[in-house]
């Protein structure tokens, strides 16, 4: 059940000016397994705008990487909704309690400099 439809507002000077919505629950998140559902998003520990990319941490077992991953985008009138699913477990036995920073470039995904970004993922907090 969704808490709130909106936990957290991110916006960052950096050299993009770039604005990250982030859309989550406050919920407690257990690493490191895939969602039952392939359509259950994966809860973020955080995320940001830094330069050109959309940096977010997520948990890792210590072998998380970005192919692990599956983007998925929409975009409706200026605003670039992402979400992150992840496809494959990770099964390693070293317990990375800061997470892993996984890294897109946002011209990838037809985000232009200063394009407002939201997040569909739960924020956890470690």
């Amino acid at each position: 059940m969704k808490l709130a439809s909106l936990a957290a507002v991110i916006t960052l000077g950096l050299s993009t000016s770039a604005c990250v919505i982030i859309d989550a629950d406050d919920v407690q998140h257990e690493p490191i397994t895939p969602p039952a559902s392939s359509q259950s998003l994966e809860p973020l520990m955080a995320a940001r705008v830094d330069g050109a990319d959309l940096v977010v941490r997520v948990t890792s077992n210590g072998c998380t990487r970005q192919e692990d991953f599956s983007v998925e985008t929409q975009r409706r009138d200026g605003l670039t909704s992402f979400s992150f699913v992840r496809k494959r477990p990770d099964n390693c036995r070293a317990l990375i309690a800061e997470g892993v920073e996984l890294r897109y470039p946002l011209d990838a995904f037809g985000v232009e400099r200063g394009g407002k970004i939201r997040l569909r993922n739960p924020l956890v907090r470690p």
